[in-house]
Order: structure tokens, then sequence, then C-alpha cells
């Protein structure tokens, strides 16, 4: 039986990337409640048609005195990197960081609280991949963004010792879907015929996360809360430039792929997941495949969000 049979569990922004396929995942099996803002509402319809418990709110706004009693806690919801996060600093601030305060205040006595963190809260490192142990810092173009991740992954860390709260951070890097994420962004760019913005240092290496592999490892992640946080870098295992990608895109769909250096482009977050591997294990879903799911999905379909790219403004 899986530790997460039979469970109250809890998903804020149950609507997004990752919540979304997760609410579906764990439910079943458990008892979850969704809680998002459902400024889509067929997202909401989809989960009560589901049996999903749906709660609508705004983190900036929650009482989390309203909230139900649960077992674990998946603390998806943020506002995420765009513009708007920076544009608006106090707001960022009070919902990635003062209401996951008040979130995991009210959540002290759960069996594990998972915070998902952002490979975005690291300082470049250059051509290497970064280690859970490296330092933190501000990232090009997002930096109130990374602050306010840094800030809650702190503060998570503290109140995980304070009151005595299981709790694992996962460091998010580079999650994408058919529909979602810079990396579709980019692959949507190569069917445009547009340049890719790339940061000016070489080949930008990451481990691109598919969606469905990142549902897959949360629930060990969650299963591995502990006292003091236990923090893992969460991201694909196969390593590959956005120079790489996105050529086998232009080559699966027959077209020439332009790049253009910009220092605003994000600086590449390369993760080290040697230790994600020893407590998750490995992630499934090669870039290559996820490429294709990409490029597949859009022949079909326009896409419902929108991707947004630092230096394509």
């Amino acid at each position: 039986m899986s530790i997460l049979d039979g469970q109250r569990i809890l998903i804020t922004g149950a609507s997004g990337l990752f919540g979304r396929p997760l609410s579906h995942s764990l439910n079943g099996r458990n008892e979850v409640f969704a809680l998002a803002r459902y400024s889509d509402p067929k997202v909401r319809d989809e989960f009560e048609r589901a049996g999903i418990k749906v709660m609508t709110a705004d983190l900036a706004a929650l009482d989390p005195k309203t909230l139900p009693e649960v077992d674990y806690v998946v603390h998806a919801g943020a506002i995420l990197a765009s513009t708007g996060s920076e544009k608006n600093r106090e707001h960022t601030f009070e919902v990635n960081v003062q209401a996951t305060g008040r979130l995991m205040r009210r959540y002290a006595r759960v069996k594990g609280f998972l915070y998902c963190g952002s490979g975005s809260c690291y300082a470049y490192q250059g051509q290497r991949p970064l280690k859970e142990s490296d330092p933190f810092g501000l990232h090009n173009g997002i930096e109130t963004y990374a602050a306010s991740k840094i800030a809650a992954e702190s503060l998570v860390a503290f109140l995980c010792r304070d009151q005595n709260t299981p709790s694992t951070i996962i460091r998010i890097f580079t999650m994408y879907g058919k529909n979602a994420g810079t990396i579709t962004r980019r692959i949507d760019m190569v069917v445009e015929g547009k340049a890719i913005p790339v940061y000016p240092d070489g080949e930008n290496h990451m481990n691109p996360l598919y969606v469905g592999d990142g549902v897959r490892l949360c629930e060990k992640a969650l299963s591995l809360a502990a006292v003091p946080a236990t923090i893992v870098n969460f991201a694909g295992s196969e390593t590959m430039s956005v120079q790489a990608f996105c050529g086998y895109a232009g080559k699966v769909i027959g077209k020439e792929v332009r790049f253009r250096e910009d220092p605003k482009a994000y600086y590449p977050i390369w993760p080290d997941v040697t230790r994600m591997h020893e407590l998750l294990g490995r992630a499934e879903v090669g870039v290559e495949e996820g490429v294709r799911l990409i490029l597949e999905y859009g022949r079909d379909h326009d896409r419902d969000r929108k991707n947004w790219l630092p230096g394509t403004e």
C-alpha cells in the first residue's frame, strides 16, 4: 500500500500546470482538497465531476482557520515568474512568502508539508550543474520572484524546525507540459520561425521536467518529509541545452532554427540530480520525447495558456 492511500490531502495552486494533474493522480486513493482561484471555471467543473473537493480562494486573502483538517499539504500555489511578479513586489511577497507562513502555521501537525520551491533560487554558476548546497541568488529578469521563493523556502525550513512539522522542499527546475511552460514556449517559437533568446554563455544546459514525471515523483517526495526539511532538486533526468532541443524541434518539422544572444534571457538553471535519483528515482520522459509531445499537441490544439519567456517582450 502506498503511504498516500486513504489520506486527506490539501493541494494549493490546484488549477495550475502541476497542481491540476497532481490533484487527479491523488484523487480516488485519497480525499483531495483542491484550493485555487479557478480563473478558468472549466477546471473547477472538471474537479467536481471527479469528486475532488473544490475550495475557491486567493492565497493573499485566505483565512487559514477556514481550511479543513488534513494529513498532508502540497503547497504549489504562488505568483509565478512573469512580468506581473516583477511589477508588484508587495503582492508577490504577500502570496509567495506570508501566505506560505500562514499556511504552515495552520498545518503545524500534519504528517508531511511539501513546499514547491524553484531552481530560480540559485546564483548562476556557469557551465556546471547546481547542487542543493550551492548559494542562493536573484535570477536575472525575475529578481523579485526569485527573492520571494528564497524567502519562502527559508521560512518553511525555519518553521519545520520550530514547530516540528515534517517537511519536504522540492526545487522545481523547468517543468513543462504539452500546453504550458517555458520549454513549450520555446518550441512554439521554433514553429513560428522566431529567434530563440539564449543567455550569452555558450550552451544553455537544463534538465526539463515533464509534468507527468513531476506528478509521479511528488508522492515519493512528500513521503520523505522530515525535520529538518528534506531539500532536493526536482528536475528531469536528462541534460540537454536550449540550443539542442530547439534544434531537434526544427529538424522534426523541417525548419531552420535561429537563436539570438540576450543578457535578459533566463540564465540557464542546470541541476545536479544525483540526490534526486537517490531519494526519488529517475524521470522517465526524455527531452526529445517531450518535444515531440509538444509538437503533436500543437498541431491539433491552440495553447490555452499564455506561456511567458524573458527576453521575448
